[in-house]
């Protein structure tokens, strides 16, 4: 894996890229195709990064959301967004306050 976030930066989200080696669609959506969620999910189709209103992104995370890789918002505090499926079931879970994680489906 390749850090994007400077090992210095104790403020920003630990970003990091995959090796392609690891990405390998077609092997993806073969183990995927073995595995059933309970929820029914199968994709995730938005990433979404809620930062305090006082962060200034580095460079990386600017970068990814430029590419679509994912979303970024001010909040009042750090919170990230999974949707999967588009959110075609409309229900959330919120895993706040053990996980400051929203998962939309």
């Amino acid at each position: 894996m390749e850090m994007l976030t400077p090992r210095d930066d104790t403020r920003s989200p630990a970003l990091f890229l995959e090796p392609r080696a690891l990405t390998n669609a077609d092997e993806q959506v073969k183990r995927a195709s073995r595995f059933h969620h309970s929820i029914g999910a199968q994709r995730i189709t938005l990433v979404r990064l809620i930062s305090p209103k006082t962060y200034k992104p580095i460079e990386a995370l600017l970068f990814l959301q430029k590419q679509g890789v994912l979303e970024t918002e001010p909040g009042d505090e750090w919170l990230g967004e999974l949707t999967f499926d588009g959110g075609k079931e409309h229900k959330t879970k919120d895993l706040r306050p053990d996980l400051p994680l929203v998962v939309r489906y």
